[in-house]
């Protein structure tokens, strides 16, 4: 049981990290005030669910993990790219928008694939979810 939640809880903190530096990396490019208001919320809510499983984590005896150093690469170089060669508003929440998506694929693959974590693990991993969900479809006016 531990074991699927370390693993849960380990791939969560990856993205986290991810959708907070790519937050991080965004928000001096951003002109709208709506825009950036909802980032930096989702941003809080992102540090406020990296807490909670730091937490849960250190209670398991689990590790946090990083995501791996290629798509935290791949990431940094195409947002920066896109973001060079004419960014604006737009761009940056398609960006944003993107990465949420993928965030969302990628924790329920593994929410399904740990179906033996603890309740609590579980609740945790949905909680993301939901978060990179309505973060994404926040995000649909600006694209």
């Amino acid at each position: 049981m531990h074991e699927d939640s370390i693993q849960l809880l380990g791939d969560c903190t990856a993205g986290i990290e991810m959708a907070v530096s790519t937050i991080d990396g965004l928000l001096p490019e951003i002109h709208d005030r709506t825009l950036r208001q909802k980032l930096q919320t989702s941003l809080q809510e992102h540090q406020h669910l990296r807490d909670q499983t730091r937490s849960l984590l250190q209670q398991y005896g689990g590790q946090e993990k990083s995501p791996s150093p290629m798509a935290k690469g791949m990431a940094w170089l195409k947002t920066n790219t896109r973001m060079a060669v004419g960014g604006d508003d737009t761009t940056a929440a398609y960006l944003v928008a993107d990465g949420c998506d993928m965030g969302v694929k990628s924790l329920s693959r593994s929410r399904n694939r740990c179906a033996g974590a603890t309740p609590q693990a579980i609740a945790l991993a949905q909680e993301l979810i939901r978060c990179e969900e309505k973060l994404s479809a926040g995000l649909r006016p600006y694209l």
